[in-house]
């Protein structure tokens, strides 16, 4: 592949300029540097010293260092260069530093004159985990807003899949997994929504939900993109004028490196991931390097790495409750009772390429390409046992009925019928996203432009198929979910007579395919200006002034095909089609007692003898190989999205009853213009099936002003205010024009017509979900407030307290509506359907406290936790009722402590918390309250440093096997127990 050749050279180039770097000199040198830029006087220094230095935030142009001259150590040169300029350091080892630029309110001022060399303090050696805390706590420390980040040391360190997975450790973010891995980040509070997600400072295009029928809107899919080639992420809580808008939770920035951000390099890794529940082993791999030009004008980056992972996921379900009356009393009973095994083949590939350029001190080009592809090969084998109406039936056997909390918890029935069922999927992700920026001073202003290309498509190389089989009426079967399965994570029994491994008792009930394809596109342009002022008024300086704008054009195109396949002519379907045994292992630790095998169906079989009749030879295609029906047209959508935004900010310095304080106040102004197109179905008046096509437009603008005040009470002690107005726009899948029934009652409707309206079927819901382009953007006034503590060697305590009121919160509303439905045979016909659409007519709250808390002893031992606590609710406007809000835990904590003693460094991390709404709704709709249960994760790191430059590792995932738990909004309702098990990796890791 051409992008890997180049990938490649790149990392050889950067071996070759690693491998020739001098050796680092460990006495005394003869220095002669002149006062000069603080950049190129560390260049120099460590050029001739051997040494390493990096920026955690790069000074600017005003910054110069003292001249050194003489003989000294570089650690001394290094000290006498930056005292007095307003740049810290931090000296890492033997052989390297980190330099940042001091908070203000500190100011560059004329050097002193020349003095003798001073006292250093020790040399700080510590490991790469501790490393990068202590990377994020100085950015922390020298931020202007309330700010927690994650490093790459940190997330090479973490055993993470992803991203998602490394900031779930941070003070005020919580992760959801999906299928044991994470997906979706909520922070202080607020859901995936509600946080903005940016690529070196520019929005990207969101990957859409093509799993189910429930899709995510605007929530970025953070499992697309591996963390390996990262140079970290900042989450910043609160908002700034300058900030691209759109979080009211936080902006999520992540970062890539660039060709100029440190010295050359090559590092790697290759590693072998084993996952216990599946009993498969596959391998990880990494390689990145940067070269750079011995007058560090031109820098070059880039990387590539790959991921697999072969998971299995076991899901005992309570398919959904209705009220029956069960003697003489109201009874909530589950539609179903289903187990099912879903195992994932997961690929992750990211590729990343950048160049840094600096022709003149001046001026700074820098161009970035992240590339990735995310693919999830899914099989799901299911087991359904029906009960809903037949639990009222004469089959019941007598004293089988088990009541607890007005829910059925246990009944056996005589005359039941089983369902085996295949769902089958190959899903890709695909994401690439590329800037430009340009960074020139220009006479004092410092002109920052930027255009920002992102891209990303969700489809499925194998459309979602549904094969359907069942069992005769009258089969016996029963459950018992004991008297505690919320805290036991477990039901006693689920028991049958029928045999579930013999394929010559089941037949064929349907077959269905969907194909998804979704495209999201964004390019954005954003410019910047800024400049140092000297304004002054009585005890207030004005010392900064920026302004900027932004446009974006936004787009998707949500394109849905919903088919029934037939038999190819003179083919016939038998036993060897359902020839498959499900793993023995499966269940164990879910059901008390009952089969844990079953016969499944043969996807290539059916694959090869199946069409999609008089449209498609054969069932893998996409939504183009197909026309459109009404159906599709109703079920798809497009939306276009421009925006413009101009802000202006002021930063200022002053004095808070005689302590320096410094700050900024800025507003910005957005106007959003947006377009939906979407299409309802209907009748003409000859009563034929006809599509009326659906165009909204809205056009809204809003004024952001914001103010944050940082004071230093103490040189390590920090005092932060802020307050900001913020919004965020409505999902994009709420916003669409889609009206899309219940699958299972448009094919119901489809093969029996009206029948099926005047007498339903058992499993036919008569619910569907849609969106409402008249939607609003949420809107919220934010207050928060923090008080963090730095240590003098390494560490910090922290403590963050924050309120938001959101106005024009959407809340789901349901109502009947008057749908449609085409039929096989007949004329359409129209049926009352529950439809759940969005609508503004909410109010929400969110209040919390957020700790965060690390300390190192001298010994190695160490310790790194954060906790937060968050009451949030919604309020419906019409109703007055109160709800919890998605994706919030109450409480939620993370603790690690670890262990760097010489070559040895160790952690364990502990994730935990408490229960919370889902953002996804794995039973596909119709779910009043999907709530996830309390759970924590324990996951373990250890590696070993053979060399200076090769370190082997080993990691541990989920090492407490925990069993996650779901119910329906009251715990009594049981809805899903399920579990994916541990896993475990080891391998190498080099640096050069």
């Amino acid at each position: 592949m051409p992008t890997l050749r180049a990938l490649a050279s790149v990392a050889a180039a950067a071996l070759v300029a690693a491998t020739t770097t001098p050796a680092l000199a460990q006495s005394a040198g003869l220095f002669d540097i002149p006062r000069q830029d603080a950049r190129s006087a560390l260049v120099t220094l460590c050029l001739r010293a051997g040494c390493a230095v990096s920026f955690v935030t790069e000074p600017g142009p005003a910054y110069r260092s003292n001249a050194v001259h003489g003989a000294r150590d570089w650690q001394t040169a290094m000290a006498r260069m930056l005292e007095g300029t307003g740049l810290r350091y931090r000296l890492i080892d033997g052989r390297s530093a980190r330099v940042w630029v001091a908070p203000r309110p500190a100011r560059v001022v004329t050097p002193p004159a020349p003095i003798e060399p001073t006292d250093l303090d020790p040399v700080i050696v510590i490991g790469r985990f501790a490393e990068g805390i202590d990377t994020a706590l100085i950015e922390k420390q020298t931020a202007d807003v309330i700010q927690d980040s994650v490093s790459a040391a940190r997330i090479g360190e973490l055993p993470a899949a992803n991203l998602a997975e490394a900031l779930q450790r941070i003070p005020g973010v919580a992760i959801e997994r999906e299928v044991g891995e994470g997906q979706f980040v909520s922070v202080r509070g607020l859901g995936p929504l509600f946080q903005s997600v940016t690529l070196n400072g520019a929005p990207v295009a969101f990957n859409e939900n093509i799993r189910n029928s429930t899709q995510s809107g605007r929530q970025f899919r953070f499992r697309a993109l591996s963390a390996d080639l990262l140079a970290g992420a900042t989450v910043t809580k609160t908002a700034t004028a300058d900030l691209i808008d759109g979080g009211i939770g936080s902006n999520i920035d992540i970062r890539t490196v660039g060709g100029l951000d440190g010295a050359p390099f090559v590092s790697g890794q290759a590693g072998a991931h084993h996952e216990t529940r599946s009993g498969e082993t596959s391998p990880d791999f990494s390689l990145s390097g940067r070269w750079r030009d011995a007058d560090r004008t031109l820098g070059l980056v880039g990387g590539v790495s790959a991921q697999n992972r072969q998971v299995q996921f076991d899901r005992l379900q309570t398919q959904r409750y209705r009220d029956l009356t069960l003697a003489g009393r109201t009874v909530a009973v589950p539609n179903d009772l289903r187990t099912t095994l879903e195992r994932e083949d997961r690929t992750r590939i990211s590729l990343f390429a950048g160049a840094q350029w600096r022709p003149i001190h001046t001026v700074s080009v820098e161009l970035s390409t992240l590339i990735s592809r995310f693919e999830n090969e899914i099989r799901e084998d299911r087991i359904v046992y029906e009960l809903g109406d037949r639990v009222a039936g004469p089959t019941v056997v007598p004293d089988s009925i088990r009541i607890s909390d007005g829910v059925l918890t246990g009944v056996t029935l005589t005359g039941g019928r089983i369902g085996n069922n295949l769902e089958i999927s190959d899903q890709i992700h695909d994401n690439i996203a590329a800037s430009l920026a340009v960074t020139a001073d220009m006479g004092g202003w410092v002109v920052r432009p930027r255009v920002s290309y992102s891209r990303a498509e969700s489809w499925l190389a194998t459309p979602l198929q549904r094969i359907g089989l069942q069992s005769p009426e009258g089969v016996t079967y029963g459950f018992d979910y004991g008297s505690d399965p919320m805290g036991a994570r477990r039901i006693d029994f689920l028991r049958t007579s029928f045999d579930l491994t013999d394929p010559a008792a089941l037949t064929q009930n349907r077959y269905g395919v969907r194909s998804t394809d979704v495209e999201d596109d964004d390019l954005t342009l954003l410019a910047s200006a800024e400049r140092p002022l000297e304004t002054r008024i009585p005890g207030l300086t004005f010392d900064r002034i920026s302004f900027g704008g932004q446009f974006s054009d936004r787009g998707r195109d949500y394109q849905r095909r919903d088919r029934e396949a037939a038999l190819r002519p003179g083919r016939t379907v038998d036993a060897s089609f359902v020839d498959l045994l499900t793993p023995g292992n499966a269940f164990g630790e879910v059901v008390g007692a009952g089969p844990i095998r079953w016969t499944a169906a043969d996807f290539a079989r059916y694959r090869d003898a199946y069409v999609i009749p008089g449209e498609f030879d054969g069932v893998i295609l996409r939504s183009r190989d197909l026309t459109p029906t009404g159906a599709d047209l109703q079920s798809s959508y497009k939306i276009s999205e421009q925006l413009a935004a101009a802000y202006v900010r002021l930063d200022f310095a002053a004095s808070v009853a005689g302590i320096p304080a410094s700050g900024n106040v800025g507003v910005r102004v957005v106007t959003a213009q947006t377009e939906v197109l979407g299409s309802i179905l209907g009748v003409n008046p000859t009563g034929a099936l006809m599509v009326h096509p659906l165009r909204h437009r809205n056009r809204i603008t809003d004024w952001l002003p914001s103010a944050s005040l940082r004071i230093d009470l103490a040189p390590e002690t920090v005092l932060r205010f802020a307050a900001s107005r913020t919004l965020t726009r409505p999902s994009l899948a709420d916003l669409g024009a889609a009206t899309v029934p219940a699958s299972t009652l448009v094919s119901a409707i489809y093969e029996r017509g009206q029948a099926e309206i005047d007498n339903p079927s058992p499993w036919t819901i008569f619910t569907g979900v849609g969106g409402n382009p008249d939607l609003k953007p949420y809107s919220a006034t934010s207050f928060d407030v923090s008080l963090e503590k730095y240590f003098n060697r390494f560490g910090a305590v922290s403590l963050a307290a924050f309120h938001k009121v959101i106005d024009d919160y959407v809340l789901v509303v349901n109502r009947t509506e008057r749908l449609t439905f085409a039929t096989r045979m007949g004329p359409p016909v129209s049926a009352d359907v529950l439809m759940s659409r969005p609508r503004n007519i909410g109010r929400a709250e969110v209040s919390g406290l957020e700790l965060g808390f690390s300390h190192r002893l001298d010994s190695g031992l160490g310790v790194w936790a954060s906790a937060t606590l968050t009451d949030a609710e919604s309020r419906d406007a019409d109703t007055g009722q109160t709800l919890d809000l998605q994706g919030v835990s109450r409480a939620s904590y993370s603790i690690s402590p670890f262990i760097e003693r010489g070559p040895l460094e160790a952690h364990l991390s502990w994730t935990w918390r408490s229960h919370f709404r889902s953002i996804a709704d794995l039973q596909g709709g119709g779910v009043t309250a999907f709530v996830v249960d309390d759970a924590g994760i324990l996951d373990l790191a250890a590696s070993y440093r053979l060399n200076p430059s090769l370190t082997a590792y080993v990691e541990g995932g989920n090492l407490t096997d925990a069993i996650d738990v779901a119910y329906d909004g009251d715990r009594s309702r049981l809805l899903q127990i399920t579990r994916s098990g541990r896993s475990f990796a080891l391998g190498l890791k080099f640096s050069l």
